[in-house]
């Protein structure tokens, strides 16, 4: 389990990392195209493509790192109203539900890459292979997916431990 929480830990660090040089990354590019526009008067066609694909990579792994705290939308509501014995299968059952909806998130996903890979499409502006802004999915998907698992086993292990402390 120690192995596991810090293969975990290091995850989250990367996300971080990639979340905080993405939105770098962001800001620049359009405080830089405002600029040209209004001083220049030259736009940056390019940083409309590049953000865009950008902001699909942050909501995901954004959402990755909400899982990991169990801070992504859910329905706490019903969970906090259940008995304490309830809590940990219906945690469970919950985790299930959000990895298989992730995981059909990642197939697709995954499916797209695929489809750019072999098609050789590439982006308007850029002339970047579209595959590498669709891999941004599955990547994300599979943050999400490690993220649910990791959340429900920090709640089951928790709760163990809380029973054999109120024992």
């Amino acid at each position: 389990m120690k192995t596991y929480k810090k293969i975990m830990n290091g995850l989250a660090f990367v996300e971080k990392c990639i979340l905080a040089a993405t939105t770098v990354l962001i800001l620049v590019l359009t405080v830089g195209n405002v600029f040209s526009r209004k001083v220049i008067h030259q736009s940056w066609s390019f940083t409309e493509e590049l953000v865009v694909a950008v902001f699909v990579l942050i909501t995901l792994i954004a959402a990755a790192l909400a899982c990991r705290e169990g801070e992504l939308v859910n329905l706490s509501l019903l969970l906090d109203r259940l008995p304490e014995k309830a809590q940990k299968p219906f945690m469970i059952i919950d985790t299930v539900f959000c990895v298989a909806f992730t995981s059909v998130l990642f197939k697709y996903g995954m499916d797209k890459v695929l489809t750019q890979m072999e098609n050789g499409k590439r982006t308007f502006v850029l002339n970047w292979p579209e595959w590498i802004f669709w891999s941004f999915v599955p990547i994300g998907a599979a943050c999400m997916i490690l993220h649910f698992i990791e959340f429900c086993m920090n709640y089951c292990s928790n709760e163990e431990k809380e029973e054999k402390v109120n024992d």
